[in-house]
């Protein structure tokens, strides 16, 4: 039981800092893509774990706060294969971001 409970805290989504995911995104310079809601950067972290940023636009607006919200709090706790997994957020003054797993085939659009 102490091992699942280790487990399971491991897998909850990380809280990083702004300055963290410009570090690991060397400034926001790689764009995979953007949407509606944000645009999504390619970043690596010390460990070489690499990651996609997904930046969201409007940090005070809503709609924004709403599906970011969505998002961590279900993508956050799903883990399955076949999705995409969520490493963690940025809520800070002026960053709201997404970090998940990094898939080097691109988008399934």
């Amino acid at each position: 039981m102490d091992q699942f409970l280790n487990d399971m805290e491991k897998e909850k989504p990380i809280r990083f800092t702004s300055r963290q995911l410009k570090i690991a995104t060397d400034n926001f310079s790689t764009l995979l893509g953007s949407g509606g809601f944000g645009a999504i950067y390619k970043g690596v972290f010390n460990d070489e774990t690499m990651v996609a940023v997904k930046v969201l636009h409007g940090t005070s607006d809503k709609r924004i706060e709403q599906q970011f919200m969505a998002e961590v709090g279900t993508i956050g706790r799903v883990h399955h294969f076949n999705l995409v997994r969520l490493y963690g957020f940025c809520f800070d003054k002026n960053l709201r971001a997404l970090v998940y797993e990094y898939l080097p085939n691109g988008s399934l659009d």
